[in-house]
C-alpha cells in the first residue's frame, strides 16, 4: 500500500446489498491529505465501496478503520462527523436556498435546532471559501449542475469531516464546472489535509488530479498506484475490456487515454 499511516483503511472487506456481496475480501489504505480516484467499468463495485466506507451499506466481513479504529465501534454521529459522504440533492430540496442547505447540515452535525452566532460565522466562511457567498439566497433548483455540486460539497464541509467521499462529482458537468469542482477538491486536500476518495468515470480527469488510482473489477482491486503506474494499456484491457493507446499530456505530463475499440469476450 502507498502510505504506512493510513487515514482510512479497508481490511478484508466484504460488503453489498441484501445477501449479495459486491465488495469481496478487499484491502485498501487511503493516505492522509491525498486524493484517490476509484475507477472501473460499470458494475465493478465503485459506489458500493464508497457506501461501505461510509457505513451506508452492510459489511458482512472484515472492517473499515478510521485512524486504526473500526467504524463499527463508533456511533452514527461520530461516523458522519468524521466521514463526509456526498450523494445527490433530493428533488424535494430544490426550493431550499443554498444557505438553508448548508445551515441545516451544520445544525445536524452539531445536534442543535438553531444557528448560533459562532456557527453562522463558520457557515459564512464555508460559503465564501466555496464561492457560494453571492448565491446563498438562490434556491437549489435554480443552480447550474456545477454549482449544485459545490453546494453539496459545502454542506459536507461545514461538518468539518476528516474524510470526504464523493460519487461521480463531475458527472454530466461541462469542462468549466468540472475544473471548478476539481480545483476545489485539490485546494481542500492542501489546506485542510483532507483525505478525499472519489468515484470517477473520466480517466483523463482522474489522471490530472488524483494522487492515487484504484481500479476495481467485480468488487476486487486489480490495480492501484500513481496515475502513470495504473493507467496503462494492459490495465485498460483488463479492467475496461478496451484496446487503448496511452500517451502523455503535453501540459500536465499525466496519462491520456485514447480508446481504440472494445475487446472481444
Amino acid at each position: 500500500m502507498y502510505e504506512a499511516e493510513s487515514k482510512l483503511a479497508a481490511q478484508a472487506l466484504n460488503a453489498g446489498y441484501s445477501a449479495d456481496d459486491i465488495i469481496k475480501n478487499l484491502d485498501l489504505d487511503f493516505a492522509p491529505a491525498s486524493i484517490t480516484a476509484v475507477v472501473g467499468a460499470n458494475g465493478a463495485g465503485k459506489s458500493a465501496l464508497l457506501k461501505a466506507l461510509a457505513r451506508k451499506i452492510k459489511v458482512s466481513g472484515g472492517a473499515v478503520l478510521l485512524d486504526g479504529v473500526s467504524i463499527s465501534s463508533l456511533s452514527k454521529a461520530e461516523v458522519e462527523g468524521a466521514i463526509g459522504f456526498l450523494g445527490t440533492i433530493p428533488a424535494t430540496r430544490n426550493n431550499e436556498t443554498v444557505y438553508d442547505l448548508v445551515s441545516r447540515s451544520a445544525m445536524l452535525a452539531n445536534q442543535i435546532s438553531r444557528v448560533s452566532p459562532r456557527l453562522k460565522t463558520q457557515i459564512d466562511e464555508i460559503l465564501t471559501r466555496t464561492g457560494l457567498e453571492s448565491l446563498k439566497k438562490k434556491k437549489i433548483g435554480e443552480l447550474s449542475s456545477g454549482w449544485r455540486q459545490v453546494a453539496v460539497i459545502a454542506a459536507a464541509l461545514v461538518k468539518d469531516p476528516q474524510v470526504l467521499l464523493l460519487d461521480e462529482p463531475t458527472s454530466s458537468l461541462d469542462y468549466s464546472h468540472q475544473l471548478q469542482v476539481i480545483n476545489l477538491l485539490s485546494s481542500l486536500k492542501r489546506e485542510r489535509k483532507m483525505t478525499i476518495i472519489t468515484v470517477i468515470h473520466d480517466l483523463n480527469l482522474a489522471a490530472r488530479f488524483a494522487d492515487w488510482v484504484v481500479v476495481l473489477k467485480e468488487g476486487k482491486v486489480i490495480s492501484q498506484g500513481t496515475p502513470k503506474e495504473v493507467i496503462t494499456p494492459t490495465t485498460l484491457a483488463d479492467g475496461f475490456n478496451i484496446l487503448a493507446r496511452v500517451i502523455e499530456d503535453p501540459v500536465a505530463k499525466t496519462p491520456v487515454v485514447i480508446p481504440i475499440r472494445q475487446l472481444g469476450d
